[in-house]
Protein backbone atom coordinates (compact mmCIF):
# COMPACT_ATOMS: atom_id res chain seq x y z
CA UNK A 1 0.00 0.00 0.00
CA UNK A 2 1.33 3.57 -0.81
CA UNK A 3 2.11 6.13 1.52
CA UNK A 4 -0.90 8.14 0.23
CA UNK A 5 -3.09 5.17 0.88
CA UNK A 6 -2.17 4.48 4.30
CA UNK A 7 -2.92 7.63 5.58
CA UNK A 8 -6.21 7.68 4.10
CA UNK A 9 -7.29 4.74 5.38
CA UNK A 10 -6.91 5.85 8.62
CA UNK A 11 -9.90 7.46 9.13
CA UNK A 12 -13.39 5.43 9.55
CA UNK A 13 -15.77 4.80 6.53
CA UNK A 14 -18.01 7.43 7.34
CA UNK A 15 -15.39 10.08 7.37
CA UNK A 16 -14.38 8.90 3.45
CA UNK A 17 -17.60 9.12 2.52
CA UNK A 18 -17.94 12.23 3.77
CA UNK A 19 -14.95 13.07 2.37
CA UNK A 20 -15.91 11.44 -1.03
CA UNK A 21 -18.98 14.10 -1.32
CA UNK A 22 -16.72 16.80 -0.41
CA UNK A 23 -14.70 16.49 -3.13
CA UNK A 24 -16.20 14.94 -5.89
CA UNK A 25 -19.88 16.63 -5.70
CA UNK A 26 -21.51 13.34 -5.52
CA UNK A 27 -21.91 10.57 -3.31
CA UNK A 28 -19.98 7.35 -3.62
CA UNK A 29 -21.97 4.08 -4.42
CA UNK A 30 -18.71 2.15 -3.20
CA UNK A 31 -19.34 0.83 -0.18
CA UNK A 32 -15.61 -1.23 1.22
CA UNK A 33 -13.16 0.86 2.42
CA UNK A 34 -10.45 -0.30 0.14
CA UNK A 35 -12.54 1.01 -2.64
CA UNK A 36 -13.26 4.89 -0.86
CA UNK A 37 -9.40 4.69 -0.08
CA UNK A 38 -8.20 4.32 -3.78
CA UNK A 39 -11.09 6.43 -5.22
CA UNK A 40 -9.90 9.14 -3.15
CA UNK A 41 -6.41 8.78 -3.24
CA UNK A 42 -6.43 9.28 -7.25
CA UNK A 43 -8.62 12.38 -7.37
CA UNK A 44 -6.25 13.73 -4.65
CA UNK A 45 -3.26 13.32 -7.03
CA UNK A 46 -5.60 14.07 -10.53
CA UNK A 47 -3.96 17.55 -11.16
CA UNK A 48 -7.72 18.25 -13.19
CA UNK A 49 -9.54 17.60 -10.80
CA UNK A 50 -7.47 19.46 -8.09
CA UNK A 51 -7.48 22.62 -9.74
CA UNK A 52 -11.58 22.67 -10.40
CA UNK A 53 -11.96 21.71 -6.70
CA UNK A 54 -8.97 24.40 -5.38
CA UNK A 55 -11.55 27.22 -7.57
CA UNK A 56 -14.62 26.60 -5.44
CA UNK A 57 -12.55 27.33 -2.51
CA UNK A 58 -13.17 30.62 -0.21
CA UNK A 59 -10.81 33.54 0.27
CA UNK A 60 -10.22 32.26 3.65
CA UNK A 61 -9.94 28.94 2.69
CA UNK A 62 -7.20 28.87 0.11
CA UNK A 63 -4.86 31.01 2.46
CA UNK A 64 -5.19 27.77 5.08
CA UNK A 65 -4.18 25.60 2.71
CA UNK A 66 -1.54 28.05 1.28
CA UNK A 67 -0.10 28.70 5.09
CA UNK A 68 -0.08 24.71 5.70
CA UNK A 69 1.47 23.89 3.03
CA UNK A 70 4.18 26.55 2.79
CA UNK A 71 4.41 27.74 6.60
CA UNK A 72 2.91 25.05 8.59
CA UNK A 73 4.30 21.83 7.32
CA UNK A 74 1.12 20.29 6.26
CA UNK A 75 -0.65 20.61 9.45
CA UNK A 76 -2.96 23.45 10.67
CA UNK A 77 -2.23 25.83 13.45
CA UNK A 78 -5.25 27.81 14.00
CA UNK A 79 -3.67 30.28 16.77
CA UNK A 80 -0.99 31.61 14.05
CA UNK A 81 -3.85 31.26 11.44
CA UNK A 82 -6.20 33.84 13.21
CA UNK A 83 -3.99 35.89 14.03
CA UNK A 84 -2.41 36.91 10.82
CA UNK A 85 -5.69 36.75 8.83
CA UNK A 86 -8.35 37.38 11.87
CA UNK A 87 -10.74 35.00 11.45
CA UNK A 88 -10.29 31.06 10.98
CA UNK A 89 -12.57 29.04 8.22
CA UNK A 90 -14.54 26.76 10.49
CA UNK A 91 -17.21 24.20 10.33
CA UNK A 92 -20.91 25.70 10.64
CA UNK A 93 -21.51 24.65 14.46
CA UNK A 94 -22.86 21.17 15.59
CA UNK A 95 -24.40 19.83 18.62
CA UNK A 96 -21.01 18.24 19.22
CA UNK A 97 -18.94 20.42 20.85
CA UNK A 98 -15.24 20.04 19.47
CA UNK A 99 -16.56 20.32 15.44
CA UNK A 100 -16.90 23.94 16.81
CA UNK A 101 -12.77 24.02 16.83
CA UNK A 102 -12.78 22.14 13.07
CA UNK A 103 -12.08 23.80 10.08
CA UNK A 104 -14.62 23.40 7.07
CA UNK A 105 -15.52 20.55 5.09
CA UNK A 106 -13.91 22.05 2.60
CA UNK A 107 -10.49 22.40 4.00
CA UNK A 108 -10.47 19.14 5.68
CA UNK A 109 -10.81 16.71 3.12
CA UNK A 110 -7.02 17.16 2.28
CA UNK A 111 -5.93 15.88 5.97
CA UNK A 112 -6.00 12.68 7.57
CA UNK A 113 -5.33 11.72 11.03
CA UNK A 114 -1.80 10.84 11.82
CA UNK A 115 -1.89 7.28 13.51
CA UNK A 116 -5.01 4.90 14.26
CA UNK A 117 -6.27 7.03 17.05
CA UNK A 118 -9.02 9.25 16.35
CA UNK A 119 -7.68 12.19 18.35
CA UNK A 120 -3.93 12.35 16.67
CA UNK A 121 -3.13 15.21 14.74
CA UNK A 122 -4.58 15.72 11.22
CA UNK A 123 -1.82 16.23 8.78
CA UNK A 124 -1.40 16.52 4.97
CA UNK A 125 0.09 13.18 3.30
CA UNK A 126 3.04 14.16 1.37
CA UNK A 127 2.02 13.21 -1.98
CA UNK A 128 -0.74 15.33 -1.26
CA UNK A 129 1.10 18.76 -0.55
CA UNK A 130 3.43 17.68 -3.50
CA UNK A 131 0.40 17.81 -5.92
CA UNK A 132 -0.69 21.00 -4.22
CA UNK A 133 2.12 22.85 -3.90
CA UNK A 134 2.05 22.48 -8.40
CA UNK A 135 -0.92 24.43 -8.29
CA UNK A 136 -1.43 26.72 -4.81
CA UNK A 137 0.96 29.99 -4.63
CA UNK A 138 3.42 30.80 -2.21
CA UNK A 139 1.92 33.16 0.55
CA UNK A 140 3.35 36.37 0.51
CA UNK A 141 6.12 36.09 3.31
CA UNK A 142 5.34 37.68 6.57
CA UNK A 143 7.37 41.00 7.24
CA UNK A 144 7.82 42.78 10.62
CA UNK A 145 6.33 46.57 10.75
CA UNK A 146 8.03 49.40 11.99
CA UNK A 147 5.88 52.75 13.20
CA UNK A 148 6.42 56.08 14.03
CA UNK A 149 6.24 56.68 17.38
CA UNK A 150 3.22 59.25 18.00
CA UNK A 151 4.20 62.97 18.25
CA UNK A 152 3.45 63.77 21.46
CA UNK A 153 4.07 60.64 22.95
CA UNK A 154 0.40 59.28 24.68
CA UNK A 155 -0.05 60.15 28.40
CA UNK A 156 1.75 58.53 31.29
CA UNK A 157 3.90 57.04 28.13
CA UNK A 158 7.81 57.78 28.14
CA UNK A 159 11.16 57.50 25.94
CA UNK A 160 14.54 55.75 27.25
CA UNK A 161 17.32 56.12 24.93
CA UNK A 162 18.70 53.13 26.80
CA UNK A 163 22.04 53.05 24.28
CA UNK A 164 22.90 56.61 25.87
CA UNK A 165 22.31 55.86 29.27
CA UNK A 166 23.86 52.47 29.34
CA UNK A 167 27.10 53.56 28.27
CA UNK A 168 27.37 56.35 30.85
CA UNK A 169 25.32 54.09 33.59
CA UNK A 170 28.41 51.38 33.05
CA UNK A 171 31.18 53.77 34.37
CA UNK A 172 28.65 54.70 37.38
CA UNK A 173 28.35 50.86 38.77
CA UNK A 174 31.94 50.38 37.47
CA UNK A 175 33.09 53.33 40.32
CA UNK A 176 30.58 52.02 42.71
CA UNK A 177 32.69 48.05 42.23
CA UNK A 178 35.65 49.84 43.00
CA UNK A 179 34.63 51.60 45.92
CA UNK A 180 33.15 48.07 47.53
CA UNK A 181 29.53 49.35 47.42
CA UNK A 182 28.11 46.75 46.04
CA UNK A 183 26.86 43.50 48.61
CA UNK A 184 25.69 40.03 47.53
CA UNK A 185 24.71 37.25 48.57
CA UNK A 186 27.39 34.80 49.21
CA UNK A 187 25.87 31.63 48.04
CA UNK A 188 23.54 33.09 45.11
CA UNK A 189 24.92 36.32 44.07
CA UNK A 190 21.44 38.17 44.68
CA UNK A 191 21.76 41.98 45.67
CA UNK A 192 20.82 43.28 48.93
CA UNK A 193 17.62 45.58 49.21
CA UNK A 194 20.25 48.27 50.06
CA UNK A 195 22.34 47.43 47.40
CA UNK A 196 19.46 47.76 44.64
CA UNK A 197 18.95 51.01 45.56
CA UNK A 198 21.83 52.39 45.71
CA UNK A 199 22.58 51.12 42.69
CA UNK A 200 19.15 52.34 41.19
CA UNK A 201 20.00 56.04 42.34
CA UNK A 202 23.33 55.28 39.83
CA UNK A 203 21.01 54.40 36.63
CA UNK A 204 17.80 55.60 35.18
CA UNK A 205 15.29 53.32 36.12
CA UNK A 206 12.35 53.01 34.36
CA UNK A 207 9.70 53.77 37.75
CA UNK A 208 10.20 55.82 40.07
CA UNK A 209 8.32 53.92 42.18
CA UNK A 210 5.63 50.61 41.98
CA UNK A 211 3.50 52.00 39.93
CA UNK A 212 0.81 49.55 41.06
CA UNK A 213 0.75 46.64 43.90
CA UNK A 214 0.86 43.79 41.59
CA UNK A 215 4.00 44.98 39.74
CA UNK A 216 6.46 44.96 42.70
CA UNK A 217 10.28 45.83 41.96
CA UNK A 218 9.51 48.27 39.24
CA UNK A 219 11.68 50.68 40.69
CA UNK A 220 14.84 48.60 40.42
CA UNK A 221 14.44 46.71 37.20
CA UNK A 222 17.49 48.13 35.46
CA UNK A 223 19.60 47.90 39.03
CA UNK A 224 18.68 44.55 38.94
CA UNK A 225 20.03 43.47 35.55
CA UNK A 226 23.36 45.29 35.59
CA UNK A 227 23.43 43.54 39.11
CA UNK A 228 23.30 40.00 37.41
CA UNK A 229 24.98 40.93 33.96
CA UNK A 230 28.49 42.01 36.01
CA UNK A 231 28.30 39.39 38.28
CA UNK A 232 27.99 36.96 35.77
CA UNK A 233 30.97 38.86 33.38
CA UNK A 234 34.53 38.12 33.91
CA UNK A 235 34.57 41.71 35.01
CA UNK A 236 33.65 40.73 38.26
CA UNK A 237 34.39 38.53 41.16
CA UNK A 238 32.50 38.21 44.74
CA UNK A 239 34.64 38.60 47.34
CA UNK A 240 32.55 37.08 50.61
CA UNK A 241 29.52 39.28 49.97
CA UNK A 242 31.18 42.09 48.13
CA UNK A 243 31.14 42.62 44.22
CA UNK A 244 34.45 43.66 42.86
CA UNK A 245 36.80 44.32 39.76
CA UNK A 246 38.05 41.14 39.07
CA UNK A 247 40.49 43.14 36.60
CA UNK A 248 41.04 46.40 35.81
CA UNK A 249 40.11 46.74 31.92
CA UNK A 250 41.03 49.63 29.68
CA UNK A 251 38.58 48.48 27.05
CA UNK A 252 35.96 51.26 25.96
CA UNK A 253 32.30 50.59 27.01
CA UNK A 254 30.80 49.43 24.16
CA UNK A 255 33.12 46.53 24.01
CA UNK A 256 32.71 45.74 27.53
CA UNK A 257 28.91 45.28 26.67
CA UNK A 258 29.24 43.18 23.55
CA UNK A 259 31.14 40.86 25.90
CA UNK A 260 28.55 41.08 28.71
CA UNK A 261 25.94 40.38 26.74
CA UNK A 262 27.55 37.27 25.00
CA UNK A 263 28.60 36.00 28.42
CA UNK A 264 25.09 36.30 29.43
CA UNK A 265 23.62 34.76 26.33
CA UNK A 266 25.48 31.68 27.98
CA UNK A 267 24.63 31.90 30.75
CA UNK A 268 22.88 28.37 31.89
CA UNK A 269 22.37 28.77 35.51
CA UNK A 270 20.19 31.99 35.47
CA UNK A 271 16.45 31.81 33.82
CA UNK A 272 14.92 35.30 33.21
CA UNK A 273 11.23 33.60 33.49
CA UNK A 274 12.26 32.98 37.53
CA UNK A 275 11.30 37.16 37.64
CA UNK A 276 7.88 36.36 36.45
CA UNK A 277 6.94 35.75 39.68
CA UNK A 278 2.95 36.00 39.50
CA UNK A 279 3.63 33.19 37.45
CA UNK A 280 3.37 30.28 40.28
CA UNK A 281 4.21 26.44 40.40
CA UNK A 282 7.81 27.13 38.61
CA UNK A 283 9.68 25.07 41.62
CA UNK A 284 9.13 21.56 41.88
CA UNK A 285 7.50 19.28 39.94
CA UNK A 286 7.22 22.20 37.37
CA UNK A 287 11.42 23.19 37.18
CA UNK A 288 11.83 20.04 35.52
CA UNK A 289 9.76 20.72 32.49
CA UNK A 290 11.64 24.07 31.59
CA UNK A 291 12.91 24.17 28.46
CA UNK A 292 16.16 25.28 27.70
CA UNK A 293 17.48 28.64 28.61
CA UNK A 294 20.19 29.06 25.94
CA UNK A 295 17.48 27.92 22.81
CA UNK A 296 15.26 30.33 24.43
CA UNK A 297 17.54 33.03 24.12
CA UNK A 298 19.12 32.33 20.65
CA UNK A 299 15.78 32.28 19.29
CA UNK A 300 14.65 35.61 20.37
CA UNK A 301 18.37 36.80 19.53
CA UNK A 302 17.21 35.64 16.16
CA UNK A 303 14.38 37.91 15.74
CA UNK A 304 16.13 40.57 17.07
CA UNK A 305 19.06 40.51 14.45
CA UNK A 306 16.26 40.87 11.67
CA UNK A 307 14.94 44.04 13.26
CA UNK A 308 15.98 47.39 11.48
CA UNK A 309 18.26 49.58 13.22
CA UNK A 310 17.07 52.73 14.91
CA UNK A 311 13.59 52.06 13.39
CA UNK A 312 10.85 51.45 15.64
CA UNK A 313 8.55 48.73 16.83
CA UNK A 314 5.28 48.23 18.46
CA UNK A 315 6.08 45.14 20.98
CA UNK A 316 2.75 44.11 20.01
CA UNK A 317 3.75 43.59 16.71
CA UNK A 318 7.08 41.66 17.62
CA UNK A 319 5.39 39.60 20.01
CA UNK A 320 2.78 38.56 17.11
CA UNK A 321 5.42 38.33 14.53
CA UNK A 322 7.25 35.85 16.39
CA UNK A 323 4.09 33.91 16.86
CA UNK A 324 2.58 34.34 13.60
CA UNK A 325 5.92 33.14 11.95
CA UNK A 326 5.87 29.87 14.16
CA UNK A 327 9.11 30.94 16.46
CA UNK A 328 10.32 27.93 18.59
CA UNK A 329 10.13 29.89 21.98
CA UNK A 330 8.47 27.47 24.49
CA UNK A 331 8.59 28.45 28.30
CA UNK A 332 7.13 24.86 29.33
CA UNK A 333 6.74 21.58 28.30
CA UNK A 334 4.19 20.68 31.09
CA UNK A 335 2.11 23.80 30.74
CA UNK A 336 -0.60 21.78 33.81
CA UNK A 337 2.20 22.61 36.72
CA UNK A 338 2.33 26.56 36.47
CA UNK A 339 -0.88 28.82 38.03
CA UNK A 340 -1.49 32.25 38.75
CA UNK A 341 -3.98 31.65 42.25
CA UNK A 342 -4.29 28.43 43.04
CA UNK A 343 -3.31 24.92 40.71
CA UNK A 344 -5.24 23.50 38.42
CA UNK A 345 -7.61 26.79 38.13
CA UNK A 346 -6.46 26.95 34.14
CA UNK A 347 -5.80 30.34 34.06
CA UNK A 348 -3.14 29.75 31.25
CA UNK A 349 -5.30 27.13 29.50
CA UNK A 350 -4.87 28.46 25.54
CA UNK A 351 -2.91 31.18 26.55
CA UNK A 352 0.28 29.73 26.87
CA UNK A 353 1.71 32.47 24.66
CA UNK A 354 0.11 35.50 25.60
CA UNK A 355 0.84 34.60 29.94
CA UNK A 356 4.33 32.87 29.33
CA UNK A 357 6.31 33.36 26.13
CA UNK A 358 5.21 37.06 25.84
CA UNK A 359 6.25 37.59 29.47
CA UNK A 360 9.55 36.02 29.27
CA UNK A 361 10.25 37.92 26.22
CA UNK A 362 9.28 41.30 27.89
CA UNK A 363 11.75 40.83 30.20
CA UNK A 364 14.53 39.60 28.58
CA UNK A 365 14.06 42.79 26.35
CA UNK A 366 13.32 45.00 29.27
CA UNK A 367 15.83 43.89 32.54
CA UNK A 368 19.27 42.56 30.12
CA UNK A 369 18.95 43.72 26.26
CA UNK A 370 17.53 47.61 27.02
CA UNK A 371 19.62 47.16 30.32
CA UNK A 372 22.85 47.10 28.13
CA UNK A 373 21.90 49.61 25.71
CA UNK A 374 21.36 47.22 22.84
CA UNK A 375 17.01 48.53 22.40
CA UNK A 376 15.32 51.81 23.60
CA UNK A 377 12.20 51.47 24.50
CA UNK A 378 9.15 53.44 25.18
CA UNK A 379 7.16 52.34 28.55
CA UNK A 380 3.80 52.98 30.35
CA UNK A 381 3.14 51.78 33.22
CA UNK A 382 2.57 48.52 33.78
CA UNK A 383 -1.67 48.05 34.47
CA UNK A 384 -1.94 49.85 30.74
CA UNK A 385 -1.56 46.71 29.20
CA UNK A 386 -5.12 46.21 27.77
CA UNK A 387 -3.87 42.54 26.47
CA UNK A 388 -4.30 41.13 29.98
CA UNK A 389 -7.54 39.80 30.90
CA UNK A 390 -7.51 38.86 34.54
CA UNK A 391 -10.99 36.74 34.47
CA UNK A 392 -9.76 34.69 37.53
CA UNK A 393 -9.29 37.93 39.92
CA UNK A 394 -8.40 41.53 39.86
CA UNK A 395 -4.98 41.63 39.30
CA UNK A 396 -4.15 44.33 37.63
CA UNK A 397 -1.17 43.45 35.73
CA UNK A 398 1.27 40.00 35.05
CA UNK A 399 4.22 41.45 35.55
CA UNK A 400 6.57 44.59 36.25
CA UNK A 401 7.50 44.54 32.57
CA UNK A 402 4.17 44.28 30.91
CA UNK A 403 4.40 48.12 30.36
CA UNK A 404 7.04 48.06 27.39
CA UNK A 405 5.03 49.56 24.48
CA UNK A 406 7.64 50.35 21.54
CA UNK A 407 11.31 49.50 21.24
CA UNK A 408 14.11 50.05 18.41
CA UNK A 409 17.63 48.17 17.91
CA UNK A 410 20.70 50.94 18.78
CA UNK A 411 24.02 50.97 17.03
CA UNK A 412 25.32 49.45 19.80
CA UNK A 413 22.80 46.65 19.93
CA UNK A 414 23.62 45.85 16.50
CA UNK A 415 27.46 45.35 17.24
CA UNK A 416 26.75 43.50 20.25
CA UNK A 417 24.40 41.37 18.32
CA UNK A 418 27.85 40.34 16.05
CA UNK A 419 25.53 42.75 12.78
CA UNK A 420 28.84 44.87 12.66
CA UNK A 421 32.32 45.03 13.49
CA UNK A 422 32.51 48.25 14.45
CA UNK A 423 30.29 50.85 17.10
CA UNK A 424 29.30 54.04 15.71
CA UNK A 425 27.18 55.94 18.14
CA UNK A 426 24.22 57.58 16.17
CA UNK A 427 22.61 60.14 18.22
CA UNK A 428 21.25 62.20 15.78
CA UNK A 429 17.81 62.25 17.09
CA UNK A 430 18.73 63.50 20.72
CA UNK A 431 18.02 66.99 21.58
CA UNK A 432 21.59 68.63 22.53
CA UNK A 433 20.71 71.37 25.43
CA UNK A 434 22.61 74.18 25.16
CA UNK A 435 25.49 75.48 27.75
CA UNK A 436 27.87 77.86 28.55
CA UNK A 437 31.27 76.84 29.81
CA UNK A 438 32.31 79.38 32.72
CA UNK A 439 35.60 80.07 34.18
CA UNK A 440 36.98 77.61 36.79
CA UNK A 441 34.95 74.63 34.88
CA UNK A 442 31.85 75.96 35.88
CA UNK A 443 29.17 74.46 33.12
CA UNK A 444 25.89 76.04 32.85
CA UNK A 445 22.89 74.73 30.86
CA UNK A 446 20.23 76.89 29.87
CA UNK A 447 17.81 74.56 30.82
CA UNK A 448 16.93 71.26 32.83
CA UNK A 449 19.47 68.70 30.47
CA UNK A 450 18.23 65.54 29.48
CA UNK A 451 18.40 62.55 31.75
CA UNK A 452 21.34 61.24 29.21
CA UNK A 453 23.33 64.42 29.55
CA UNK A 454 23.08 64.45 33.86
CA UNK A 455 23.89 61.19 33.87
CA UNK A 456 26.97 61.35 31.65
CA UNK A 457 27.97 64.95 32.80
CA UNK A 458 27.66 63.37 36.60
CA UNK A 459 30.64 60.97 35.93
CA UNK A 460 33.03 64.21 35.48
CA UNK A 461 31.41 67.13 37.54
CA UNK A 462 29.38 67.88 40.83
CA UNK A 463 26.16 69.07 40.58
CA UNK A 464 25.95 72.59 42.28
CA UNK A 465 22.14 74.02 42.01
CA UNK A 466 19.47 74.58 39.47
CA UNK A 467 21.66 73.88 35.66
CA UNK A 468 25.06 74.41 36.83
CA UNK A 469 27.55 71.74 37.25
CA UNK A 470 31.06 72.09 37.97
CA UNK A 471 34.06 69.87 36.70
CA UNK A 472 35.66 67.94 39.49
CA UNK A 473 39.34 66.72 39.24
CA UNK A 474 38.22 63.35 41.68
CA UNK A 475 35.39 62.47 39.46
CA UNK A 476 37.19 62.94 36.31
CA UNK A 477 40.29 60.77 37.90
CA UNK A 478 38.00 57.90 38.85
CA UNK A 479 35.94 58.01 35.51
CA UNK A 480 39.49 58.59 33.19
CA UNK A 481 40.28 55.02 35.14
CA UNK A 482 38.12 53.37 34.42
CA UNK A 483 37.68 53.43 30.61
CA UNK A 484 36.41 56.78 30.92
CA UNK A 485 37.84 59.72 28.02
CA UNK A 486 38.43 63.21 28.26
CA UNK A 487 38.23 63.47 24.23
CA UNK A 488 34.67 62.50 24.66
CA UNK A 489 33.92 65.20 27.64
CA UNK A 490 35.23 67.84 25.32
CA UNK A 491 33.46 66.84 22.57
CA UNK A 492 30.38 66.65 24.98
CA UNK A 493 30.84 70.20 25.85
CA UNK A 494 32.28 71.57 22.72
CA UNK A 495 28.82 70.59 20.88
CA UNK A 496 26.37 72.40 23.34
CA UNK A 497 28.52 75.36 23.82
CA UNK A 498 28.88 77.98 20.29
CA UNK A 499 31.99 79.26 22.19
CA UNK A 500 34.49 78.05 18.89
CA UNK A 501 36.87 77.00 21.81
CA UNK A 502 36.96 76.07 25.39
CA UNK A 503 38.12 78.54 28.21
CA UNK A 504 41.91 78.14 29.02
CA UNK A 505 41.68 77.67 32.26
CA UNK A 506 39.11 75.00 31.75
CA UNK A 507 41.37 73.65 28.64
CA UNK A 508 43.65 73.26 31.44
CA UNK A 509 42.01 70.91 33.52
CA UNK A 510 41.36 68.75 30.96
CA UNK A 511 45.18 68.56 29.65
CA UNK A 512 46.04 68.08 33.17
CA UNK A 513 43.58 65.59 33.90
CA UNK A 514 44.78 63.34 30.77
CA UNK A 515 48.41 63.82 31.64
CA UNK A 516 47.88 62.51 35.18
CA UNK A 517 46.06 59.44 34.40
CA UNK A 518 48.31 56.96 35.43
CA UNK A 519 50.18 59.34 37.31
CA UNK A 520 51.35 56.65 40.17
CA UNK A 521 51.06 53.38 39.46
CA UNK A 522 50.95 51.05 42.95
CA UNK A 523 53.17 48.37 42.27
CA UNK A 524 52.30 45.71 45.20
CA UNK A 525 51.75 45.68 48.80
CA UNK A 526 54.77 46.71 51.89
CA UNK A 527 54.97 46.20 55.31
CA UNK A 528 56.01 48.28 58.21
CA UNK A 529 58.58 46.89 60.39
CA UNK A 530 59.00 48.13 63.73
CA UNK A 531 62.50 47.79 65.27
CA UNK A 532 62.96 47.15 69.55
CA UNK A 533 65.81 49.74 69.14
CA UNK A 534 67.34 52.41 67.20
CA UNK A 535 70.31 50.45 66.90
CA UNK A 536 68.63 48.11 65.18
CA UNK A 537 67.27 49.99 62.73
CA UNK A 538 70.86 51.69 61.73
CA UNK A 539 72.45 47.95 61.37
CA UNK A 540 69.50 47.11 59.17
CA UNK A 541 69.57 49.48 56.76
CA UNK A 542 73.46 49.33 56.89
CA UNK A 543 73.55 45.78 56.50
CA UNK A 544 74.96 44.37 52.76
CA UNK A 545 71.73 41.96 52.58
CA UNK A 546 69.12 43.27 54.67
CA UNK A 547 69.46 46.95 52.77
CA UNK A 548 68.32 45.54 49.66
CA UNK A 549 64.96 45.38 50.50
CA UNK A 550 64.40 47.78 53.23
CA UNK A 551 63.81 51.78 53.45
CA UNK A 552 64.10 53.97 56.70
CA UNK A 553 60.27 55.31 57.18
CA UNK A 554 60.68 56.66 60.80
CA UNK A 555 63.36 56.07 63.79
CA UNK A 556 62.15 53.02 64.68
CA UNK A 557 60.62 51.90 61.41
CA UNK A 558 61.50 51.05 57.96
CA UNK A 559 59.24 49.43 54.94
CA UNK A 560 59.72 46.14 52.90
CA UNK A 561 57.96 44.59 50.17
CA UNK A 562 55.11 42.22 51.00
CA UNK A 563 56.81 39.83 49.00
CA UNK A 564 60.42 39.73 50.13
CA UNK A 565 58.88 39.03 54.21
CA UNK A 566 60.33 35.53 54.47
CA UNK A 567 63.99 35.82 52.98
CA UNK A 568 63.74 39.41 55.34
CA UNK A 569 62.91 37.76 58.28
CA UNK A 570 65.67 34.17 57.27
CA UNK A 571 68.06 36.99 57.03
CA UNK A 572 67.30 38.68 60.11
CA UNK A 573 67.25 35.42 62.19
CA UNK A 574 70.96 34.40 60.83
CA UNK A 575 72.33 37.76 61.89
CA UNK A 576 70.83 36.84 65.03
CA UNK A 577 68.12 38.84 65.35
CA UNK A 578 64.18 37.09 65.85
CA UNK A 579 61.15 38.91 64.29
CA UNK A 580 57.99 38.47 65.37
Amino acid sequence: MSELKRAISNDTVDSLKSKYLTYFGVKSKKNLKTELVNSIAEGLTDQTILKTYLGKLSELEMALLQESLFNYGGLIDRGRFKLKYGDFPNKPQSSIWYYRQEPSDAVMVFFFTVGSDWYNIRKMPEPVMASLKQLVAKPEPDTLTTVVLPEPLPNHHILFERERLALSELHSIQLLLQDKQIKVSEKTGVASGATLKKVSSAVHEYYGDDPCDDAKGCESMLAYGWLRLLGNSKFTKQSGTTLIPAKKTDRNPADTIREMWAQWLNNKKEDEFRRIDRIKGQTGKGKRYFTDVLKRREVITAYLKGCEVNAWIAFADFANFMFITGADLEVTTALHHLYIYNPGDGCLDGRSWDYLEVRYLRCFLLEYAATLGLVDVVMAPPDHDESFDDQYGDMECLSRYDGLRYFRLTPLGQYALGLTDHYKADHKESTETPLTIQRQGRIAFDREPTPWEQRFLSLYADHHKDHIWKLSRKRMMETLQIGGSVDELKAFLQARDDQPFLPEDCESILKQAAANVGGVEIKEEALIVNCKTQDIVEFIINDKVLSKWCQRLGKQQIVIPKSKEKKFKESLNSVGIGCV
